[in-house]
């Protein structure tokens, strides 16, 4: 009989230990259902990785067509932005890459490539510097200079601003 209730403690022990490794794991925790609910709707058919949440917004990182992406959302579920990195010029609208190849900046080396939807436009955002990408080695010679370049869809610079 002592047997019957050791096994029977230990089965509950084990059953409870479970269920809370499994809420461990669950990577909604601590996001809003109405992001949940967003998400859901605006992407029914991804690979939700992993969720990330600070006070005010709720980043889904997830894989569609074998890409990764973020997306972002306030707490109340409202979709702001949706971002993928980009990794080929030939990924950017012909316009924009006519321009980084003959452009202003066209000696500058590209660091980082995105492609960033909102609810109003779609910005294709482009880091580069006018160095080989060494920060250190170049920002005590005071030459290093950053820029985030802005496109829009139809490959035309908006926007350039200094990117310390």
């Amino acid at each position: 009989m002592k047997s019957l209730k050791i096994k029977a403690i230990i089965l509950v022990a084990t059953i409870g230990m479970i269920t809370y490794s499994a809420m461990a794991q669950n990577p909604n925790n601590n996001v809003p259902q109405a992001v949940l609910t967003a998400f859901s709707a605006k992407y029914p058919d991804v690979q939700l990785k992993k969720w990330k949440t600070n006070h005010s917004t709720s980043i889904a990182l997830f894989v569609m067509n074998n890409k990764k992406y973020q997306a972002s959302y306030s707490n109340n579920g409202e979709w702001l932005n949706t971002v993928r990195n980009i990794k080929h010029t030939s990924s950017l609208p012909v316009q924009a890459m006519l321009y980084l190849k003959k452009g202003n900046y066209a000696s500058w080396h590209i660091d980082n490539m995105e492609r960033l939807r909102t609810p109003s436009q779609n910005i294709y955002q482009v880091e580069v510097d006018n160095a080989s990408g060494n920060k250190m080695l170049y920002e005590d010679a005071g030459s290093f200079e950053d820029k985030l370049l802005s496109f829009n869809d139809n490959g035309q610079l908006i926007k350039a601003i200094d990117n310390y």
